[in-house]
């Protein structure tokens, strides 16, 4: 997968996949232009973490994430995407900064990094989609720090992309009935 070429070491992992009864091609055309924040369990989890509400006029799909500082490090078509993010997210704000590849694969000190990849792959009749967000921290106290904050924020983290997942699924099978 070409999440190992950004992160092949990390301290914390994450993933989750689902089974979806379409062809890889509409999987990943689906997940390209999926907004998340249309389920109420995003957007109030957003709101949490930030204490603002998005705008509603403005759609999250995976290609306007960069305007919350995600960049895309890789995208293998219908089959794998592959985007980064660097800050200190153990801080309550400021704490993404700006994107730039070249902090990959090694984060600096009081840092971490996060490669976050959707990966669409033929399963049975359909499709299996899964989502893997790898973090690496530049050293042991931003490793503490990330950690700590981690263990209550990555149950939600969790439940964000599962969501973002039934989304995908949802979006799929909406569109094999129109």
């Amino acid at each position: 997968m070409l999440i190992e070429s950004f992160a092949p070491r990390y301290d914390a992992i994450e993933t989750h996949s689902i089974e979806i009864a379409a062809p890889p091609d509409v999987v990943f055309r689906a997940l390209r232009t999926t907004d998340f924040t249309a389920s109420p369990v995003i957007q109030a989890l957003m709101f949490l973490r930030s204490w603002k509400r998005a705008p509603k006029r403005l759609a999250t799909t995976l290609s306007t994430l960069n305007a919350a500082g995600f960049g895309l490090l890789a995208e293998k078509e219908n089959r794998e995407i592959v985007l980064g993010v660097v800050g200190r997210f153990w801080r309550p704000s400021g704490n993404i900064l700006p994107f730039d590849r070249t902090q990959f694969p090694a984060p600096e000190p009081g840092i971490a990094i996060a490669a976050w990849n959707f990966a669409v792959e033929p399963h049975g009749d359909g499709t299996k989609l899964s989502t893997e967000t790898r973090v690496l921290c530049g050293d042991a106290a931003s490793r503490r720090k990330f950690l700590a904050y981690w263990f209550f924020v990555g149950p939600f983290s969790a439940l964000i992309r599962r969501v973002m997942l039934r989304t995908i699924r949802r979006a799929v099978i909406r569109q094999k009935n129109c």
